[in-house]
């Protein structure tokens, strides 16, 4: 099925996919293994920064998430295994955020 690119603003263009939008650069050429999602696989938090990327690159998930689990269990993860639901759960819980709406004058 062919999709319906539109022109977008700033030499983007964008495409409706039912559940989510689509909006990148017009030179995107569908090669979407390439680009990094927002959200981690695993636990599901937003990714941050180039440590985030070079995680999901190698192991398909965030930085905190390869350091917690995927080093530690390299074949294993290699094989498919994931943590637990409760798990992922107690780590989020154990885990520092810092709220990216601060406003510091």
């Amino acid at each position: 099925m062919k999709e319906n690119w539109q022109p977008y603003p700033r030499g983007r263009k964008i495409v409706d996919r039912g559940q989510y939008v689509l909006i990148v650069p017009e030179s995107f050429e569908g090669k979407e293994s390439s680009n990094v999602p927002l959200f981690c696989e695993v636990c599901g938090i937003r990714f941050n920064d180039k440590e985030d990327e070079k995680s999901f690159f190698k192991f398909k998930c965030c930085a905190t998430c390869a350091d917690t689990w995927a080093y530690s269990n390299k074949e294993k993860w290699e094989n498919g295994w994931r943590p637990s639901e409760q798990q992922v759960s107690e780590s989020l819980d154990s885990r520092s955020f810092i709220s990216s709406d601060l406003i510091f004058e």
